[in-house]
């Protein structure tokens, strides 16, 4: 893809130098002026540095966006095809026809969502005009010692705490649509006419936050929307 946005969205800051460097260390091209050890040697502090800096970090796929811009779905197929766990989100909020606890959200009651959150179970958490919503720190812990990467849906709050936990590791994908297209897929699946009036109102406020981002894209058609994404990843995991 090339800097001008080919592939159909905008990067929006393109990869480094350094991260370039890391992704040939860590295919095997190795310089030639490392130092060859014994297998018997013992590493000493600085080794131990250089070994710490040059190993793989965990990455964290965040999607944010404008609400109803379907970015529940695109993390749920990108999941299912990069075959890296979609993190699902904690919510207090009330749930709506057509969901089920476990695929959609995990819905649990406010006292029991106050008491992780007392525990610290949250590694983020938002309190929203629906209700509360968390990613619960073991489960994402977990996924990223398990496949080094994972894909989790925030909004712009969330999105600020995983940038500063995880740098630039935390890879920024943004997903608009407009106004209208918002209004037509909540209608077409069935969302209460209060919960569209409240995505409708919040528009302006979340869609200036698009720059805050690695990678922009309208998602008019979803399938096109997964193509990119991916394509986008193909060399940042």
């Amino acid at each position: 893809m090339n800097p001008c946005g080919s592939a159909g969205g905008i990067p929006v800051k393109p990869d480094n130098a350094h991260g370039d460097a890391m992704w040939k260390w860590l295919k095997g091209s190795k310089s030639t002026s490392d130092p060859v050890r014994n297998e018997n040697e013992t590493l000493g502090p600085a080794d131990t540095a250089l070994a710490d800096d040059r190993a793989p970090q965990p990455k964290v796929i965040v999607i944010t966006g404008t609400s109803g811009s379907g970015r529940k779905s695109i993390a749920k197929q990108l999941s299912a095809e990069l075959d890296l766990p979609y993190v699902l989100p904690y919510t207090t909020r009330a749930m709506r026809k057509g969901e089920r606890d476990g695929e959609h959200y995990r819905f649990i009651a406010e006292a029991d969502f106050q008491s992780m959150l007392d525990r610290q179970e949250f590694s983020q958490s938002v309190r929203l005009e629906r209700g509360s919503y968390g990613i619960a720190e073991r489960e994402l812990s977990e996924a990223l010692e398990q496949h080094g990467a994972a894909i989790v849906v925030v909004n712009h709050d969330g999105l600020q705490a995983l940038r500063k936990r995880f740098g630039p590791q935390a890879i920024r994908i943004f997903l608009y649509v407009t106004k209208e297209d918002i209004r037509l897929r909540e209608e077409r699946e069935g969302a209460p006419p209060e919960v569209i009036e409240e995505y409708l109102r919040n528009y302006s406020e979340q869609v200036v936050f698009k720059k805050e981002s690695d990678y922009l894209l309208q998602n008019i058609d979803p399938a096109a929307t997964l193509a990119k994404i991916k394509n986008f990843l193909q060399d940042k995991i």
